[in-house]
């Protein structure tokens, strides 16, 4: 059973990070418009310019769990890389356990309230012209909430099988 949930687990992550890996593409293409709008014919678009910032927080926020599951986060490795494989594993558990799920649910707690907020009065840009979707923004907070969580179970059931399950 613990098989299939990681195994999905890690599917979703994966399916997400090939899903927003468009996502830089698209703020090139975006802000290269902006510039030649601003430049070649002299006129701006503020929705354009704050599409980026939901563009930049969506590829961020919603590429985190998938950067997790690839392993390719930053990473101060004076010990680790000397570790066997089971000396990863408890590195891995631990500071899943330790550090990132408390961060976690520290993070949900402080995120939740302030996106409801947002949500609850449909909150909009405060320029005039400026798209009326913060509160779609400020959700990607969630997201990342989200991804990061399903990663650190993943992370758990993956390390917990090789330190107390026998398997990998």
């Amino acid at each position: 059973m613990l098989e299939t949930i990681l195994r999905q687990l890690d599917g979703f992550a994966d399916r997400t990070g090939h899903i927003l890996a468009a996502l830089p593409l698209m703020l090139v293409l975006v802000q290269f418009g902006v510039v030649l709008m601003v430049y070649v014919f002299s006129t701006g678009s503020i929705q354009l310019q704050e599409s980026l910032q939901y563009i930049n927080a969506m590829m961020f926020l919603g590429g985190a769990g998938y950067t997790a599951f690839k392993d390719e986060h930053v990473r101060v490795d004076l010990v680790y890389c000397k570790l066997g494989e089971r000396g990863k594993a408890w590195v891995n558990f631990l500071g899943t356990l330790l550090l990132l799920v408390p961060f976690l649910v520290l993070f949900w707690h402080a995120s939740l309230p302030y996106v409801t907020d947002s949500w609850a009065i449909q909150e909009s840009s405060v320029e005039s012209s400026g798209l009326p979707f913060v509160y779609l923004l400020k959700s990607t907070l969630l997201l990342f909430a989200l991804t990061l969580s399903l990663h650190a179970i993943a992370d758990l059931i993956r390390h917990g099988q090789t330190l107390f399950g026998g398997r990998a």
